[in-house]
């Protein structure tokens, strides 16, 4: 009996002993717990301490566009598009140019850029199928940077683009382009339509081109003329040129392309032939701020700022002034540069006369003005 209670009281001190070293040990581990979290600002910020799940973010790289888009989708858009895609080699002189443009009609008429084709004395095109032909310009849109040229001798049947429309065209919208970047032939990048309407003032002394798509397909050299298409592979727009951060190289990201629209306008006359020509006033301006409203006494709330009148221009012989104030055009109230050009634009032609309503200080006058086209360069302002 002896011996088996003395085991039994050594049992006992062992199995105390054990609870108290397990005992402490937690102690210990929940101490250094509180303290790491005490130490660590950002885990005590982070929210209520229990419970708690830490676990690393799946690293999977950048989300490529692949994963965004329908692929199957993207490829039936290139499918149906890229045989009616062409090449355009241009030579003026000794200078030699290269350009994409879009077969919009199966007897071998395409849409392309102003600039790939502008004074060039021989225009040579390579279609997807590597067959070669001369082409000529039939008509072109110079301050929209657009020209129809036809391809000689090529026979009838040619694939084509269908011109889209751009009333179900938003933000966000599939956009793709094919085109000829530095001579590889029929490329093709996707994106999105980043925004509409833009203004493109791309030269300075040079028109500018209004209501562009701006989207985020990369463009580079070589996709000018090219189309723009959307999810049915219908053209909504005609590759025209890129925004250009300072100090960057190539492609940034900000494309534009001239829509669908401007060319549906314009296509029979230049079909027929014409050079279009659009109206133009004559001036230096901005839209009004409130500031300047202000700063020069005048009762306009909204409206276009005269800061010049150029010399010998329609403006300044209608008599137009420095800080006047355009507020109609031809009975049309206007509230910004881009109603001005738009209604111009839109609504009349160079050789027209047409009223102009401005305000001056605090009356209201109307003046008449002869419309003239624009200019191939447009004088320099006074600084």
């Amino acid at each position: 009996m002896l011996m088996t209670t003395g085991h039994s009281s050594q049992m006992i001190w062992r199995i105390t002993g054990a609870l108290a070293l397990v005992f402490f040990s937690m102690v210990i581990g929940v101490a250094v717990t509180l303290g790491y979290v005490w130490l660590n600002p950002s885990i005590r910020a982070s929210g209520p301490l229990l419970p708690v799940h830490l676990e690393l973010p799946p690293f999977h790289g950048e989300a490529s566009k692949a994963q965004v888009f329908d692929e199957r989708q993207i490829m039936g858009v290139y499918e149906r598009a890229a045989p009616a895609v062409i090449a355009i080699f241009s030579r003026t002189g000794q200078r030699q140019g290269l350009g994409s443009g879009v077969l919009v009609d199966p007897s071998g008429v395409a849409l392309t850029n102003y600039h790939v084709v502008r004074s060039a004395t021989q225009i040579e095109v390579v279609l997807s199928d590597r067959t070669r032909y001369t082409a000529q310009v039939l008509g072109g849109d110079p301050q929209n940077d657009l020209a129809v040229i036809r391809l000689l001798d090529a026979p009838g049947g040619q694939p084509t683009v269908p011109l889209g429309h751009l009333e179900d065209i938003k933000p966000g919208a599939l956009a793709v382009a094919i085109g000829n970047p530095n001579g590889l032939e029929r490329s093709v990048t996707v994106g999105v339509v980043s925004g509409l309407n833009r203004t493109l003032r791309d030269t300075p002394g040079r028109a500018p081109i209004r209501n562009v798509i701006q989207t985020d397909a990369a463009i580079n050299q070589g996709n000018s003329g090219g189309p723009l298409l959307n999810s049915k592979g219908e053209l909504i727009g005609i590759n025209t040129a890129i925004e250009v951060v300072s100090g960057q190289r190539g492609f940034g990201g900000i494309g534009y392309a001239v829509p669908v629209s401007t060319a549906r306008r314009y296509l029979e006359r230049m079909l027929a032939g014409e050079t279009i020509e659009h109206a133009w006033i004559g001036i230096s301006g901005s839209d009004l701020t409130p500031r300047q409203a202000r700063d020069i006494g005048s009762a306009a709330t909204s409206g276009v700022f005269v800061d010049e009148a150029l010399e010998a221009g329609p403006a300044a012989l209608a008599g137009l002034q420095r800080n006047d104030v355009i507020v109609s055009v031809g009975g049309q109230t206007i509230h910004n540069m881009d109603d001005l050009g738009n209604r111009l634009d839109k609504a009349h032609a160079p050789g027209e006369s047409i009223a102009l309503g401005i305000i001056r200080g605090r009356d209201r006058l109307e003046l008449r003005i002869t419309l003239a086209k624009w200019p191939e360069r447009i004088p320099q302002t006074r600084s």
